[in-house]
């Protein structure tokens, strides 16, 4: 069961007469509870839901209004919301398609077990994290034409996860063992007071270029206002 969760969105967008760069960067972190079990006097976590990925919409109250945090379409809209003519010109050129409804929010690349993980334990704390970053993913591209022109859009997106626990944790797969600490460090873990934390990071690169073709006109592209 998730008890609390928060998302955080920040978008850079650059643009010249040719190119259109959208850094979008969403934070998920939500403390989850209900998945711990005692197994032989051993706290246990299975914590394969992690890899996930969110299909449509993700409408979140942000800023005092509703803001899909997911989608590809939103991302672009939402990062030149105040250039209204380069907003409805990207709809037109390519809302609806398959690009536009793409969604940002994709951790399944997270799914390797939680073993090869980067694993730090923090006697301080007495907490142990598991991290994992994938660098490079889900790269997509799509064309449209509009007005005589082809436009091409890319996307890269390196999301990364840490799953956060109380206590001494080894991990077998996509469960963690709860177990006592090594001699230097402190324990005293409570079973009642186990809960994970998981914070997943999704950086989404997404480009829009312009292919030039022949023209006798001398007018600057629309993108040229971005």
């Amino acid at each position: 069961m998730v008890s609390n969760i928060s998302v955080a969105v920040n978008f850079v967008a650059k643009g010249n007469s040719t190119t259109l760069v959208v850094d979008k960067t969403t934070k998920v972190n939500a403390t989850v509870s209900g998945v711990f079990s005692v197994v032989n006097g051993t706290v246990t976590a299975n914590l394969g839901w992690r890899a996930f990925i969110v299909r449509g919409a993700m409408n979140l109250p942000l800023e005092g209004r509703d803001v899909d945090v997911n989608l590809a379409g939103s991302a672009m809209e939402d990062s030149i919301s105040s250039h209204a003519y380069a907003a409805g010109w990207l709809v037109n050129a390519f809302g609806g398609g398959s690009f536009w409804n793409r969604p940002t929010l994709n951790f399944t690349a997270l799914s390797t077990p939680l073993s090869t993980w980067t694993k730090n334990y923090n006697a301080a704390t007495n907490t142990t994290t598991f991290s994992k970053t994938i660098s490079g993913q889900d790269t997509f591209s799509v064309k449209a034409t509009y007005n005589g022109q082809t436009y091409s859009f890319s996307a890269v997106s390196d999301p990364s996860g840490v799953v956060a626990v109380q206590g001494y944790a080894n991990a077998s797969g996509d469960s963690l063992a709860i177990t006592s600490a090594p001699a230097s460090a402190s324990t005293g873990i409570m079973v009642a007071a186990v809960i994970a934390g998981l914070l997943l990071v999704a950086g989404a690169y997404i480009a829009l270029r312009l292919k030039a073709r022949p023209r006798t006109s001398t007018t600057t592209p629309a993108m040229a206002s971005v």
